[in-house]
């Protein structure tokens, strides 16, 4: 934080004028950036393009990654048991902040409004990812499944001579 001297209206508006200029310059567009980094770590994953405009979904990587993904859920769930142990008060001490800071710190357990219901936050947010990701699944499973029958109709007809 900036510190300003005012010691009259005239340094006021001066000081309002210029924290005006420094608005406007910081709300101009911003430029391209120069490099940008590609991303790396936990869910990278990456699409490579071929020649046929297509993206092929792996049934066996999307269960894998669901698979990844209740790792991640059953280790918040062990956070959110142990996070039980936070719900009671804490001591006060012998500091003169000490009832401040017991009142401040008081929820930090709380299922209503702290760690545990951060973590049952989580949980349902990931319970939904999963939800969805296994939805998508099963729909391209599906519609791959009836693209071949409707292909393998196709080529039996055609086989037959055309004749329906």
């Amino acid at each position: 934080m900036s510190s300003h001297r005012v010691s009259d209206w005239g340094d006021v508006r001066a000081l309002h004028k210029k924290q005006g200029k420094d608005e406007h310059a910081s709300s101009r567009a911003a430029r391209d950036a120069d490099s940008v980094h590609d991303p790396s770590g936990a869910g990278n994953a990456e699409l490579v393009a071929d020649e046929t405009g297509t993206i092929e979904l792996d049934p066996a990587e999307i269960a894998a990654a669901d698979a990844e993904l209740a790792k991640r859920q059953d280790e918040i769930a062990g956070y959110l048991r142990q996070a039980g142990q936070l719900a009671s008060p804490l001591k006060d001490g012998y500091s003169p902040v000490a009832a401040h800071l017991r009142k401040a710190f008081g929820l930090r357990g709380s299922a209503d409004a702290g760690v545990q219901a951060v973590l049952q936050q989580y949980l349902d947010e990931l319970t939904s990812l999963r939800d969805a990701i296994r939805a998508a699944s099963a729909g391209h499973v599906r519609h791959e499944g009836d693209a071949q029958d409707a292909l393998g109709a196709l080529h039996r007809r055609a086989d037959e001579g055309g004749r329906a």
